[in-house]
């Protein structure tokens, strides 16, 4: 038979690719197995995280080692979980594969910096004996240590650096094509880390800011300004004394002092911005009084710094400012103070030096001196050790009633990180509730004043919008003829016994103010630019028994807005916002 009549052999099947495809789905199957059990371990870690970082938080506000060390253990642990659930071959694949590595990468960098965070921030503070870094140093012998915090400079500076550096890269992971709970969690961990940071910056601050300020390293000379809330001012009420503190190693010495009035200069030489004068007037360069209309604590530091070195030819180093509900604090529980035929208490100091004063006397000159000469009294019961608490000086900072600022531009940078550096401006992602008073009198005593903000959120958590609702409310009740003529006001500028105000309101940065109503209806502010911040001014009359409801409406101009923060005028009495998160329509 020919060739052509051959038999043909059986062809071979080629199974290479069949198998080939096997081994692939196994690899796939086995690789999101992985990926499926690391997802589990890291729901549960990222739980564990947020639980034990928000109560090792506390500690560190409680100054509570044993928590601490407890709570970041357990942090340390969560943190190796989630480390390890975020890392190995497969995830390396996942991060260069299309959409997944929209997942891979943000859980890869969380989990880097919660490994970062626990080792390297918050371990090195669970190893200190104590947590005396994060408490107000105490009087002993009449002195204050500048040393005292010594062993925590390094821990703390190194805690600082990491908190804010890890929170920075986080705020750089793009997770605008992640899935809904990944950028949920990338985003809350960089707010816990932001609030961490927060907290361990005010104690480094202090750590680092103690030797020179406290005397350490040479004497120094500040300025003590005390505020009158019954007069409002942006920071709180009118600077009404002033007093010298000399600082020698820890001890504290009072000078001379003065009343407002002491300090004014007729040719207006203060320094003052263009935004400041066109804002708020003139005025503040002629008045001492008046050095507190913006709401940036260090420019008001600045401004009565020039009128004292006007006045005496020397310049200080800082200014520290409180206001009588501040120094009733930290007086409480302390003997009583005879003032002039009053006793005083830190439970009714405010009461006594905002309002009963000015029944004590006709003559302004007098009431002025009281105030003055009184201030001086109780802080000086301060500062010598004799009388004060821990926990009223707190609770002082906390309230922005205790501010800090120094001449020194190194200090001052430290301070105006911190809430005791009372800086503003800088602070974008703050709302900003303000009154300055236009009456010229005290009835500001008088006046209650609440703020109500809601905020409300999109699903993926950005804020679309808010509603800022300033109350204002005349409680005086009875004749005003009965009051004195100092505590009423000037007839020929303002009807007795009215308050007069403006409101100062500035949207944090990102949102911008589309509409105002007062008590219902459709209202006109003055709308400008202080130092780049929008902000708006509304002049309120109030008589007496009188309310009025002004409703700021806000509206975000830029995506990704997180919840913002809230300062406003600290008043006579304590004051708390209200805060409420309602969810956004139509986004």
């Amino acid at each position: 038979m020919g060739d052509e009549d051959a038999p043909t052999p059986p062809r071979r099947r080629r199974r290479w690719p069949w198998i080939t495809l096997g081994v692939l789905m196994m690899l796939a199957g086995a690789f999101l197995a992985f990926l499926t059990w690391d997802a589990y371990r890291l729901a549960t870690a990222a739980t564990a995280v947020d639980q034990h970082a928000e109560a090792a938080q506390q500690a560190l506000e409680d100054a509570d080692p044993e928590a601490l060390r407890t709570e970041v253990a357990e942090v340390e642990d969560a943190a190796r979980t989630f480390t390890a659930a975020t890392s190995g071959p497969h995830w390396w694949i996942a991060s260069h594969l299309p959409w997944l590595k929209n997942q891979a990468i943000p859980l890869v960098t969380a989990g880097e910096a919660v490994g970062a965070v626990a080792d390297d921030a918050l371990a090195p503070l669970a190893g200190q004996d104590d947590l005396a870094a994060f408490e107000v140093p105490s009087f002993e012998g009449g002195r204050v240590d500048p040393y005292v915090l010594e062993e925590y400079r390094e821990p703390l500076a190194t805690a600082s650096e990491t908190l804010h550096g890890e929170a920075d890269t986080l705020a750089g992971v793009d997770t605008s094509e992640s899935w809904a709970p990944i950028a949920d969690l990338v985003s809350g961990l960089e707010s816990q880390l932001r609030t961490l940071g927060g907290l361990v910056d005010g104690a480094h601050a202090t750590a680092e800011l103690l030797p020179t300020m406290l005397g350490g390293e040479g004497e120094r000379h500040y300025l003590v300004m005390v505020q009158n809330n019954a007069e409002p001012r942006a920071t709180g009420g009118l600077p009404g004394a002033f007093f010298e503190l000399t600082v020698d190693d820890g001890r504290m010495e009072l000078g001379r002092f003065a009343a407002a009035r002491d300090l004014v200069d007729d040719a207006g030489r203060a320094v003052i911005t263009e935004d400041e004068e066109r804002i708020f007037g003139d005025v503040m360069s002629t008045y001492p009084q008046d050095a507190n209309l913006t709401p940036e604590f260090p420019r008001t530091a600045e401004i009565v710094a020039d009128f004292w070195e006007l006045k005496y030819g020397e310049r200080p180093e800082g200014i520290l400012s409180i206001d009588p509900v501040a120094l009733g604090w930290m007086l409480e529980g302390s003997p009583a103070l005879m003032a002039d035929g009053l006793e005083i208490t830190g439970e009714d100091l405010a009461e006594v030096m905002l309002n009963q004063a000015y029944f004590l006397y006709d003559d302004p000159y007098q009431q002025d001196e009281f105030f003055a000469r009184t201030a001086k009294q109780l802080f000086g019961n301060i500062v010598s050790g004799q009388a004060a608490t821990l926990s009223g000086l707190e609770r002082a900072i906390d309230a922005h009633r205790f501010l800090i600022w120094s001449d020194d531009e190194d200090e001052e940078a430290l301070l105006a990180s911190t809430g005791v550096g009372g800086a503003f401006l800088e602070d974008t992602n703050r709302l900003g509730v303000f009154l300055n008073d236009a009456s010229g009198s005290k009835i500001g005593y008088y006046i209650g004043s609440d703020v109500f903000v809601t905020d409300y959120m999109c699903e993926d958590g950005n804020i679309a919008s808010a509603t800022v609702e300033v109350e204002l409310r005349h409680g005086f009740d009875g004749d005003v003829k009965q009051l004195p003529r100092y505590l009423t006001g000037i007839p020929q500028y303002v009807p007795r016994g009215e308050f007069h105000v403006n409101v100062v309101v500035y949207p944090p940065a990102g949102m911008q103010l589309v509409g105002a109503t007062r008590d219902g209806e459709d209202t006109e502010v003055v709308q400008d630019v202080h130092d780049g911040r929008a902000m708006s001014q509304k002049r309120v009359e109030l008589k007496p028994g009188e309310q009025v409801n002004l409703v700021y409406e806000l509206k975000a101009t830029e995506d990704g807005l997180g919840i913002p923060g809230l300062i406003m005028t600290p008043g006579p009495r304590p004051n708390q916002p209200q805060l409420e998160l309602l969810t956004a329509e139509g986004c």
